[in-house]
Formats: structure tokens, sequence, C-alpha cells
């Protein structure tokens, strides 16, 4: 039985993903860098912390990540602000959906609290969520289940009642090994055999979500 939904952030919610490969892509290059995109699908759903250690064993100890991070938010800032705010089709129904039939709802992502504001700020969505978890609210990064774990913790409920919405294999990972029903919404990153082993099942966009939990609470079903 599912009574709460955990939304990741960036791919699920927003389609940043590739907003957010082309700054890394650009701001390496400011910097004398060749950031590949197997470079950036490498930390997709990851924290800083992960992002940091993955480039700085690829570069080298003389990356200057802080400074390549920071072009990179530059960049990616500034497309928002010129272009709006990518919004994923059907994401604005379905909290409303969520909402008006009483599940809770939880965002937990990797992201810093900085750009979960920046985003729903420049969205129009305005504190649609009873919990939102942020990656420096916890010590392990996806694909450790922690994020999940204190989603859940916060929003009273146990794990496995909790559907979680994700495009990146950390998230896929993290959401299996937290012991919640993890749905994978593809963005970037297709699914591999390994995803098909972990998921409960693939969606091909947010407006199939609200018919799956009908389904799965018809039946009184929840994980495989």
């Amino acid at each position: 039985m599912i009574d709460a939904v955990i939304f990741d952030m960036d791919g699920v919610m927003f389609d940043t993903e590739t907003l957010n490969m082309r700054a890394w892509m650009e701001a390496g290059t400011l910097h004398g860098y060749v950031v590949t995109e197997e470079m950036v699908h490498a930390h997709i759903g990851a924290n800083v912390q992960f992002t940091r250690n993955l480039m700085e064993k690829h570069f080298g100890p003389e990356f200057d990540f802080d400074a390549v991070r920071a072009d990179r938010i530059r960049i990616a800032f500034e497309d928002i602000k010129e272009n709006g705010m990518p919004v994923k089709p059907g994401l604005v129904e379905l909290l409303d959906w969520l909402r008006g039939r009483g599940f809770r709802t939880a965002m937990a992502t990797s992201s810093e609290r900085r750009f979960v504001d920046f985003y729903l700020e420049r969205s129009g969505i305005r504190h649609p969520f009873d919990v939102i978890v942020t990656g420096d609210m916890v010590t392990r990064s996806k694909p450790e289940p922690d994020i999940f774990l204190k989603a859940a913790e916060e929003l009273r409920t146990e794990p496995v009642r909790c559907m979680v919405l994700e495009d990146s294999y950390n998230g896929i990972r993290a959401a299996r090994a937290a012991g919640t029903v993890p749905v994978m919404i593809p963005d970037l990153l297709p699914p591999t055999l390994e995803m098909e082993r972990l998921f409960h099942v693939k969606l091909d966009s947010l407006k199939e979500v609200a018919p799956l939990i009908e389904a799965l609470n018809s039946e009184g079903g929840g994980a495989s």
C-alpha cells in the first residue's frame, strides 16, 4: 500500500539533466579540461562530494573542482533565468492529484537547498512538499539509501509504503537499498539490465504515476 511519494528533482521534476551536462562541459572548457558526457553520467544523482571525488580522481589533485563547479552553476542559472525553468510534463497535475487524495510527498535530491529554492521559485511551484531532504542533510550520497530513509522517517511512514520516482542509476540503487518502491522514469540514461532487476516498474512520464498508484493500492500491493 502506497501512502507517500518521494520525488527526485533533476531529471524527474525538471528537465535539467541535459542543461547540467552542457554546463559542466562548458565550465570544464573554460578551465582547460575536457569534461565528457560519460563523466557527467557517472555522477548523475550523486552529491557534491561524490562528484568532487570522481573528477579529482580523473583529472588529478591539481583540478580546481570548486572553480569549475562555480562556473557550472553560473552557466546553468543564467540559462534558466533567460529561458525559464523546464518543468517536466505532468508534474503540476500529479502534485495536485496527490494533495487532493491525501498522499504525503517529499523531495529527496542530492542537490543543495539553494538549488531547490531557485528551481521551485523559477518554476512557480511553491512549497508543494511535506518534506524536502537535500544532499547536504545526509552523510552518504546516493547510491547509498540514506536520503530516502531520512525522507521516509520525516514523512512518518515506512519505506515500503513510499514510492520513489527516479531517473538515475544511483537513485534507483538507493531507492531499492532503502526498501522503497523504486519507479524509474528515464531521462538521459536508458534502463540497463541492472536497473530492470532493481526497479519495480519503468514509466515513460509523470503522467503515468497516478494510475500506477491506484493500481498498486487497489491490489494492496507494493514492491515485488
